[in-house]
């Protein structure tokens, strides 16, 4: 097993976010504001029991009020965190029946059934992610599983999970069950997810799939990407959603990624006495050449650290008067008074002035989400999006066993199959990310070796 497996499968699983950046991010640490409570006026520890959700936006035509910060439950499986973010104020919940198989489903139901009273105050969405032999009666039948494990009478909002075309989206038995389902009181809306390609599909973009999905009339909800760095497609998305009145709830709100760790992989390629390619040995050069630089940029910009990215990087998102929440994953209590503590602050100028020294800093090596542009020209077929979104589950959101289990069930040719390539993914990229290398990269943080 390799080094970054064994540091990995050695840590705590509720250790705290702070003791791990502490450790392992360094890049934007130094100069300027200290520490990233100062910078993003979060509470201190002392007052984390107080924390509550300051502000509270309308979604969509639904006319609920739900929490500028909702709640992404794949990781969940703690009902005792549950019970403090839903007691801190979030009342956004999003789910699906792929999560943790079930897990997270059950684990809101256990919780839902414990605070009935306060059911009407609290959004639920769960997702299904449609097979192509579904029947009007097998979704139906789907969705009452989710209400079983939900232990509740309705979903507010039941959305199809990650259609990647506009054909796909538009599924009569899908819109069937809606139908019915809504009939019989079971399901209050009508929801979708995307974010970008899919292994398994002729790619089309996020936003070509949800504004059909906007002007399509029949879905009131919508999860999606939007972030700093992938900010084109999502503003099309937010203005068709606020056009149609549709509530926007987003994902993979922070785009940032570990480069110093990514580097060190690199080089760790570089020393495994194999015969290294020029492709990775020139994208190292880049990324040693970005790193170096970061002292000007955090002397110039009063850059702290990845926390300050991070948090900074959502509250650009919630500077968007079309966003209904962000929906970071949580996944500890510390993760809870960061995220909750970011509620109804302004996105301030300090914050701008670093995101925008950030974008100058790294942005040649952030394969953007949802993107896929670079994936028809692969002669191996390997699903660039997925194996990049994977990484970034692993590498920022630090879901590391999951992002390893869904790389290892990809059933497609991997990463590795990039080594033998001429670097067609790269000579297609609009952007000029050396995705060759991160693909490479990636393949070694997600494959137990």
């Amino acid at each position: 097993m390799s080094q970054t497996k064994k540091r990995f499968s050695t840590q705590n699983k509720n250790m705290s976010r702070r003791g791990f950046i502490g450790g392992s991010m360094a890049l934007l640490a130094g100069a300027g504001l200290q520490t990233p409570a100062q910078l993003m006026g979060a509470p201190h520890s002392s007052e984390a029991n107080e924390i509550k959700i300051q502000k509270f936006r309308t979604l969509g035509r639904t006319g609920f009020k739900v929490s500028d910060i909702g709640f992404g439950t794949g990781e969940l499986a703690d009902s005792a965190l549950l019970e403090a973010i839903l007691d801190s104020g979030v009342n956004y919940l999003d789910c699906a029946e792929s999560y943790g198989r079930g897990r997270a489903e059950r684990i809101i139901g256990t919780v839902l059934k414990k605070r009935a009273g306060e059911r009407k105050k609290i959004f639920v969405t769960t997702k299904l992610g449609l097979r192509k032999n579904d029947t009007k009666q097998t979704i139906m039948d789907r969705a009452h599983k989710c209400l079983e494990r939900l232990q509740t009478e309705y979903i507010d909002c039941l959305m199809t999970h990650a259609p990647a075309t506009v054909e796909r989206l538009k599924n009569v038995a899908f819109f069937a069950a809606i139908d019915e389902l809504k009939s019989q009181g079971k399901v209050r809306f009508c929801g979708v997810s995307n974010h970008g390609p899919q292994w398994n599909d002729v790619p089309e973009t996020m936003e070509k799939v949800l504004v059909a999905a906007a002007h399509d009339g029949r879905f009131d909800v919508m999860l999606f990407v939007y972030n700093f760095l992938q900010k084109d497609q999502g503003e099309k998305v937010l203005q068709a959603c606020r056009e149609k009145n549709v509530g926007a709830t987003l994902m993979k709100t922070n785009p940032v990624l570990n480069y110093f760790e990514m580097k060190e992989n690199a080089e760790k390629l570089e020393t495994e006495g194999k015969k290294v390619p020029e492709y990775l040995t020139k994208m190292l050069k880049r990324l040693k050449a970005r790193s170096d630089a970061a002292e000007a940029f955090k002397t110039k910009y009063h850059l702290t650290s990845y926390d300050a990215v991070r948090d900074a990087a959502i509250r650009f998102v919630l500077s968007n008067p079309n966003v209904s929440c962000a929906c970071p994953t949580i996944k500890n209590f510390d993760d809870l008074e960061f995220y909750v503590g970011l509620s109804g602050k302004r996105f301030s100028s300090v914050e701008k002035r670093a995101l925008q020294a950030y974008k100058m800093l790294m942005e040649p090596f952030y394969c953007r989400h949802a993107c896929g542009e670079c994936e028809a020209s692969c002669p191996a077929q390997v699903p660039v999006n997925t194996i990049m979104r994977y990484h970034h589950y692993f590498a920022a959101q630090r879901r590391e066993k999951s992002a390893m289990q869904k790389y290892a069930l990809l059933p497609t040719a991997k990463a590795d199959a990039c080594t033998r390539c001429s670097g067609y993914c790269e000579q297609a990229c609009p952007f000029g990310v050396p995705i060759q290398g991160l693909l490479a990269i990636a393949h070694e943080a997600l494959t137990l070796v």
